[in-house]
């Protein structure tokens, strides 16, 4: 029977957490001071990865600057139907 929705897994849990403990005692283990300096970027462009979020790739789009003429008519009943379509459709 499968587990209820919404409700955490068991098994994910523990793994998460084994595994955070054995990221913990690795880190407090490293020596940086007995490190090169070559050591120390690499330890930080890898580490980098797992706090800093990726940017998405973004695309700019450039859009062309589009013109608007207004017109205010007082009285449609001074325009005949066409005219006023053409006035719309520019």
């Amino acid at each position: 029977m499968p587990r209820p929705k919404g409700s955490p897994n068991k098994l994910t849990s523990e793994i998460k957490e084994r595994l955070s403990q054995v990221v913990m005692d690795a880190m407090s283990s490293i020596d940086i001071a007995s490190m090169t300096q070559n050591e120390k970027l690499k330890l930080i462009q890898i580490g980098l990865t797992y706090v800093v979020p990726r940017l998405k790739h973004t695309e700019e789009i450039k859009e062309e600057p589009r013109n608007f003429q207004i017109e205010i008519i007082d009285r449609l009943t001074d325009y005949s139907d066409k005219e006023l379509d053409k006035k719309i459709t520019g």
